[in-house]
């Protein structure tokens, strides 16, 4: 990868290169100043970072990077560059200290009322794989699909959701505080935005065990005031959800033993 891959969007947005570039499994990045702020071009990007960027938009710098930035296929957002890191936080303060600026950060986010650019995914379309699963598979997709049905019908209320907001999701901006970078831009149950949290852990491309999620739910769900049958419920579904993605991988072995624990949980079977 080379400077050539951003070139266009270099000369149009009068950028200047401040790092060497990178690439994620959905687009490809670059430090750059403009006017002396530090902010980041990402290009190239795949469909779900472009809807991403989109609704970043919509958040107008409130809790969330800034987007000063989109067309075509780039986008330029504001650059945290805090030293901090939430897992760091979470080793030597102890997870709670983490949850507890995710929580935060979660319903400042939630607080958005302004329009957003692109129309939200509903929450029925973005677990698409639970049925397709459950009809192949069966057995804890099928208990799955029955959870994520019975979660729908009784949301009582619907708004925006970051839809993937976790400790590598929330930036140190330094006086600007914690703000989230990659939403999936969803809508539906505020609930669901509390559930990816809860399966991060310090190893890469690793899940914490069942009963720690199980542990973190009830302590997430006494910070942020939320019905723990809701967040387990929501927590089966984003584990099935992962075990369909990843199907055949470690992380999907994990997520479907994560799925399995979770589902025997009482408060699950009384949704």
């Amino acid at each position: 990868m080379n400077l050539s891959d951003f070139h266009p969007w270099i000369e149009r947005w009068r950028l200047t290169p401040d790092g060497d570039p990178f690439a994620s499994n959905w687009s490809r990045l670059l430090p750059v100043r403009r006017d002396g702020l530090a902010l980041m071009l990402k290009a190239q990007m795949a469909e779900q970072e472009l809807h991403g960027s989109a609704f970043l938009e919509g958040y107008r710098g409130r809790g969330a990077v800034r987007v000063y930035e989109r067309e075509g296929d780039a986008v330029l957002l504001e650059r945290a560059e805090g030293p901090r890191t939430l897992l760091q936080m979470a080793r030597d303060e102890g997870e709670e200290a983490a949850y507890a600026i995710l929580c935060r950060a979660i319903a400042d986010l939630q607080s958005a009322s302004a329009p957003f650019p692109v129309r939200p995914i509903a929450l029925r379309d973005w677990f698409s794989i639970l049925p397709e699963a459950a009809a192949h598979a069966g057995g804890i997709y099928a208990d799955a699909v029955a959870v994520l049905d019975r979660l729908l019908v009784t949301t009582q209320t619907q708004g925006p959701l970051h839809g993937d907001l976790h400790h590598g999701n929330l930036l140190d901006a330094g006086v600007r505080g914690w703000l989230a970078i990659d939403p999936k831009g969803l809508e539906g149950d505020p609930v669901f935005d509390y559930a990816i949290m809860l399966f991060v852990t310090e190893v890469q491309d690793g899940i914490a065990a069942p009963h720690q999620v199980i542990d973190r739910a009830q302590r997430v769900a006494t910070m942020a005031q939320l019905p723990l049958e809701r967040l387990l419920g929501w927590s089966l579904c984003v584990a099935a959800q992962y075990a369909g993605w990843f199907h055949g991988a470690p992380m999907g072995a994990g997520m479907l033993d994560a799925a399995r624990v979770i589902s025997e949980q009482s408060s699950v079977r009384g949704l």
